[in-house]
C-alpha cells in the first residue's frame, strides 16, 4: 500500500514515540527496581546488625530449646521479618515461618548463594523463588559469632538471614510500568493529533505545488504557484514561479521562432522557385527551338545565366545567415587600420558603381587617417559590401554614394550614405527582416536576395553594435554602425 507523505510523517512520529516510550518504560523500571532493591538490601542489612546485637546481648532464657525457639518466633513476627538461623554446616537451626517440629524436614542451606557469600565475605544477598513458602523472596545473610556462654542451638549459629517477599516491590513496579505505558499511549494520541496538524500544514503546500506542476506538465503554462509562507516552501514556490516565467518566455520564443521558421521556409521556397522556373523556362525554349536566331538564343542564355547567378547569390546568403544564427560562424576579432580598409572596399566596388551610373567615394573626414578598430575584418567587409551595393543599386542615375567614418570618444562610427530614392517611414522598422523588400519588383530586377540587411544586422550585433538608419523619401538614406577603437 502506497502511503502519502502526510501518512508517512504521522506513522514515523508514532513509531518513534512508541519505541521511546517502551524503551523509557524498560529503563525506568530497571532503574527503579535496582534502586528499591538497593534500599531494601541496606534496610535488611541494618536490621541484621540489630538482630546480631540482640542475639548477643539478650537476657532471654535460651537454656530450654523450645522456649528459646518460641521467643525468637514471637520476636520475628513482631518485627514482621522472616528470620532464619543457620549453623556453619548449613543446617537450619531456626526458621520463623516453620514450627520447631518441622525443622528436620528443611533441606540443608549451605549451598544457598547468600549463605555462601556471607560465610566468605561476611554479607550476602540473593533473590529467588522460595522452595519453602513458594514465594519470590529477597534474602540477605550475615555471618555472626555469638558468645560461647549461650546454651542450646543458639551457640551453634554461624549465619543470620532475613527474607522479605518481592511481591510488593514487583506490584509497585508493575503499576509504575503500566502508568508509563498509559502515559505513553496518551502521548501517542496527542502526538498523533499534533503530527496530523503539522503534517497537514507541511504537506498541503507540497500537494498544491505538485498539483500546479502537473498542470504545467499538461501544458497549462499560465498556472501559478501560490503560497502564504516565508519558509523554505515559500522560497521553493517563488523559485518555481521564476522558472515558470522563464519557461513561458522560452515557449513564446520557441513559438515565435517556429513561426519565423515557417515563414522563412515559405520565403526560401518562393525565392528559389522564381529563378529555378525562369532558368527552366529559358532552357526549354532553347531546346524547343534549336534553329532560333543566334541573337535570340544568346539573349535567352544571358537571362538564364543571370537567374543562375541570382540563385547562387541567394544560396550563399542563406548559408551565411544560417551559420550566423546557429552560432557556427565564429568571429575573429583583431585590430586593423580603418582608413586603409575602407579605401580598399571603395576601390573594389567602383566597377559596380560605374555600371549603375553612380559615383562612389570615400567621404572626407576630420579624424586622423591612422585609426585602428576592433573587429572581424572579413565579416565587416561583407557588411560594407552589402550596404554599399544596396546604396548603389537602389540609387538614381547620376547619384552619389559616400563611405566614411566619424571618430567618437571610445568608438568610430562607420556610415554609408546615398542620394537615392529613400525609404518610406513605414518600412524602416522591418527592412532588416529576412526577405523583406521595400520595392519587391526592383529588388529582384537588380538581383537582390532579400537577406543582405539581415546579414548586416547579425554581423554588427556580433560586434556588440547596432545598425541605425536615417532615410527620407527623395533625399536618400544613411546606414551607420560603430566599432570599438584602439
Amino acid at each position: 500500500m502506497k502511503l502519502s507523505l502526510r501518512q508517512r510523517l504521522i506513522v514515523t512520529h508514532l513509531v518513534l514515540l512508541i519505541v521511546v516510550t517502551f524503551a523509557a518504560g524498560l529503563i525506568i523500571t530497571y532503574e527503579l527496581q535496582r534502586y528499591y532493591k538497593s534500599r531494601l538490601f541496606e534496610q535488611l542489612r541494618t536490621q541484621l546488625e540489630g538482630i546480631d546485637f540482640f542475639l548477643g546481648t539478650t537476657s532471654l532464657s535460651f537454656d530450654q530449646e523450645r522456649l528459646s525457639y518460641g521467643q525468637l518466633t514471637g520476636f520475628a513476627r513482631a518485627s514482621q521479618l522472616r528470620l532464619t538461623l543457620i549453623d556453619s554446616a548449613g543446617i537450619v537451626l531456626f526458621e520463623s515461618n516453620i514450627s520447631h517440629d518441622s525443622l528436620r524436614f528443611i533441606e540443608n542451606h549451605l549451598r544457598r548463594p547468600e549463605v555462601q557469600m556471607a560465610l566468605k565475605d561476611g554479607i550476602g544477598r540473593d533473590e529467588r523463588l522460595s522452595a519453602t513458602v513458594r514465594q519470590r523472596l529477597f534474602y540477605v545473610a550475615k555471618k555472626v559469632k555469638l558468645r560461647r556462654e549461650h546454651a542450646g542451638f543458639l551457640s551453634r549459629v554461624a549465619v543470620v538471614r532475613l527474607a522479605i517477599p518481592l511481591a510488593e516491590i514487583e506490584r509497585t513496579l508493575r503499576e509504575m510500568r503500566w502508568s508509563i505505558f498509559a502515559g505513553g499511549g496518551l502521548a501517542v494520541l496527542i502526538i498523533g493529533g499534533v503530527s496530523f496538524l503539522i503534517s497537514s500544514r507541511l504537506t498541503t503546500p507540497i500537494s498544491e505545488l505538485a498539483r500546479v506542476a502537473d498542470l504545467v506538465k499538461r501544458g497549462h503554462l499560465e498556472a501559478h504557484f501560490q503560497h502564504h509562507a516565508d519558509d523554505e516552501l515559500g522560497e521553493l514556490a517563488d523559485l518555481l514561479n521564476e522558472m515558470l516565467a522563464k519557461l513561458r518566455e522560452d515557449w513564446e520564443k520557441i513559438q515565435k521562432l517556429e513561426k519565423m521558421r515557417s515563414q522563412f521556409l515559405g520565403n526560401v521556397s518562393h525565392e528559389l522557385r522564381t529563378p529555378i522556373f525562369a532558368v527552366q523556362g529559358y532552357l526549354e525554349t532553347l531546346m524547343d527551338n534549336p534553329g532560333e536566331n543566334p541573337l535570340v538564343q544568346k539573349e535567352f542564355v544571358e537571362k538564364a545565366y543571370r537567374q543562375a547567378a541570382r540563385l547562387n547569390n541567394l544560396l550563399t546568403d542563406l548559408i551565411d545567415i544560417s551559420r550566423i544564427e546557429s552560432g557556427e560562424m565564429k568571429m575573429s576579432f583583431r585590430y586593423f587600420d580603418l582608413y586603409e580598409w575602407l579605401s580598399k572596399q571603395v576601390a573594389e566596388m567602383q566597377s559596380t558603381a560605374h555600371e549603375n551610373q553612380v559615383t562612389l567615394a570615400l567621404a572626407p573626414s576630420s579624424s586622423p587617417p591612422q585609426i585602428a578598430v576592433l573587429g572581424d575584418r572579413e565579416r565587416l567587409t561583407q557588411v560594407i559590401t552589402n550596404l554599399a551595393t544596396n546604396a548603389i543599386k537602389y540609387n538614381i542615375p547620376g547619384g552619389k554614394v559616400e563611405v566614411g567614418y566619424r571618430e567618437k570618444t571610445d568608438s568610430v562610427e562607420i556610415f554609408v550614405a546615398d542620394t537615392g530614392r529613400g525609404i518610406p517611414a513605414e518600412h524602416l522598422a522591418r527592412i532588416f527582416e529576412r526577405f523583406y523588400r521595400v520595392d519587391k519588383e526592383r529588388s529582384r530586377a537588380v538581383g537582390g536576395t532579400g537577406l543582405g540587411l539581415a546579414i548586416v544586422k547579425h554581423i554588427v550585433e556580433a560586434h556588440d553594435g547596432q545598425v541605425t538608419v536615417r532615410s527620407e523619401v527623395g533625399n536618400g538614406s544613411v546606414f551607420s554602425f560603430a566599432l570599438k577603437k584602439k
